[in-house]
C-alpha cells in the first residue's frame, strides 16, 4: 500500500512539474515539447510554432497559410527567438508576398 501512495505521489510531482514547465514556456509565449515514457505531448500557446516566415505585419506558415500576429508582444517573442526567419518590413513588399526569399 505505501509503496502504490508513493508511486502515486511521484506521479503527481512529475506531472506538477512537467506543467509548471508549459506554464512558464506560456508566459513567455513560446511553444514545448514534452515527451515522457513514450507519450509526446506538443504545446504551442500564446506564440506561433509553426513560422516559416515572419515579417512586420504577420507570418507564412509552414502550410503556406497567411496569419496575422495576434499582438505585438506576439511578434516580439518569434523576431527575438533564436533561428528565426524574421525580416524587420512587411510581407507585402516582395513581388512574392515574402513566401520565397533567398
Amino acid at each position: 500500500m505505501q509503496k502504490a501512495l508513493r508511486g502515486g505521489l511521484l506521479a503527481l510531482g512529475l506531472a506538477g512539474a512537467t506543467f509548471s514547465m508549459i506554464a512558464a514556456a506560456d508566459a513567455q509565449g513560446i511553444g514545448v515539447g514534452v515527451n515522457v515514457g513514450g507519450i509526446g505531448v506538443g504545446v504551442g500557446v500564446g506564440g506561433p510554432v509553426n513560422v516559416a516566415y515572419g515579417y512586420q505585419d504577420g507570418y507564412w506558415d509552414n502550410g503556406h497559410q497567411w496569419h496575422r500576429w495576434q499582438n505585438d508582444q506576439q511578434m516580439q517573442n518569434y523576431r527575438n527567438s533564436r533561428d528565426n526567419h524574421y525580416s524587420d518590413y512587411r510581407h507585402d513588399r516582395d513581388s512574392d508576398q515574402g513566401w520565397r526569399r533567398q
